[in-house]
């Protein structure tokens, strides 16, 4: 017993102890001290030019690209003083909005009316806007839930309909992603055409400020993971992204940052990290910017002929032209075509074993005594032995 209760007493001590830790080093990671807490990254060796703020982590290879498309790659990091340089390689073509396909006499063509259908969920449920939060991140579900519910909401308003997964995934460390892979898979499995994951970014208040159909509010950030088997076709997806919100809704989004990771985009050719705001602005202008966000998702996802008539109508109030999109869910497959790909490619493999194993067995004597031998072995003391009549 005293042995028993020693040992409660030194689970429940460490328990604490990593419980504690995890939280301040969440605080500190997201803290008021802001200019710690975050990189600024220049846009050549001489250090004259600010390019963007960052939180989080910078690593030399990644990319991005600016408000105005330019493309960078990341050169060097000073981790010590939170800085890095970027290098400019080129001047991005965004893929043009105008893309829908046209019969003989000039009208559009009609395509089949699909069921919409989105996930959202939140791999770092803790962050919080100090405003007015009045904290940066909590051992549960911080602020960005709010934004969650307000996205959610906005989505479902234009006849989308949304599985908000609310799942905690803390600690918010580098295992975060992993377990929420777990929510990511179960949005694809439940039909999903295609899952975002919101997020908040930790810098100034004004990297993030900006200005939308005259209204103040908060811009967003999106990543892309490099690492993702779905790279390129999820960068495609934010510069599409990108495109119609430059043509509709300027200065909505911010730019694009590509990072070393995945960040679930492996999971399918359109999963959409969105960095909205950061801990410093305010989170009534993080809301403010939802319904914009939600328009462009509907519009680039399904067309304007499946769209809503509120987001086709700010196409056409916004653009010189009589213009039709082309959806991406009405002109590729299914978004969760690559988990079955995946599933595809295990089974093959799981198969190819099985074959190899039943040729080992038919030509090896000694293979086949081997397994035989293992298997008595092995649920003989499940069993127990057949005792012996006398």
């Amino acid at each position: 017993m005293k042995r028993l209760s020693c040992f409660l007493f030194s689970f429940l001590f460490i328990f604490l102890g990593f419980t504690t830790s995890t939280t301040l080093n969440i605080d500190v990671a997201h803290g008021a001290d802001t200019a710690k807490n975050y990189y600024t990254i220049y846009a050549d060796s001489s250090k004259s030019k600010v390019l963007f703020l960052k939180g989080g982590n910078i690593n030399v290879g990644d990319n991005y690209l600016s408000t105005d498309n330019k493309y960078y790659e990341i050169e060097s990091v000073d981790s010590n003083n939170k800085t890095a340089v970027a290098k400019f390689l080129n001047d991005e073509k965004l893929p043009k909005i105008k893309l829908k396909s046209e019969s003989k006499n000039g009208e559009q063509t009609a395509s089949a009316k699909v069921t919409k259908k989105v996930g959202v969920y939140h791999t770092h449920n803790d962050e919080c806007y100090f405003t007015p939060d009045g904290i940066d991140s909590v051992y549960g579900k911080g602020g960005i839930h709010d934004v969650g519910k307000k996205f959610v909401s906005s989505l479902e308003g234009l006849g989308i309909s949304v599985n908000y997964n609310e799942d905690l995934h803390l600690p918010h460390n580098s295992g975060a992603y992993t377990r929420s892979q777990v929510s990511a898979s179960e949005l694809l499995d439940s039909g999903a055409q295609a899952i975002f994951d919101l997020h908040r970014d930790s810098t100034k208040r004004s990297e993030y400020l900006t200005k939308v159909d005259g209204k103040q509010m908060s811009s967003v950030r999106m990543v892309v993971g490099k690492s993702s088997a779905n790279y390129e076709e999820n960068k495609n997806f934010a510069y599409m992204i990108k495109s119609y919100a430059d043509e509709v809704y300027p200065g909505l989004i911010k730019d694009i940052y590509f990072g070393k990771g995945n960040y679930n985009q492996q999971l399918t050719n359109r999963a959409m990290l969105f960095e909205m705001g950061c801990e410093n602005i305010e989170k009534d202008l993080v809301l403010k910017t939802t319904p914009y966000l939600a328009k462009v998702v509907d519009v680039v996802l399904y067309g304007t002929e499946d769209a809503s008539e509120s987001s086709v109508a700010d196409l056409s109030e916004n653009s010189n032209e009589d213009v039709a999109v082309a959806g991406l869910v009405n002109n590729s497959s299914n978004g969760s075509a690559n988990s079955n790909k995946t599933l595809y490619v295990t089974l093959g493999v799981l198969g190819v074993l099985s074959l190899v194993f039943a040729g080992v067995m038919i030509f090896s004597k000694r293979a086949r005594y081997k397994v035989a031998r293992f298997f008595s072995e092995t649920f003989a003391g499940i069993f127990g032995k057949k005792k012996k009549t006398n």
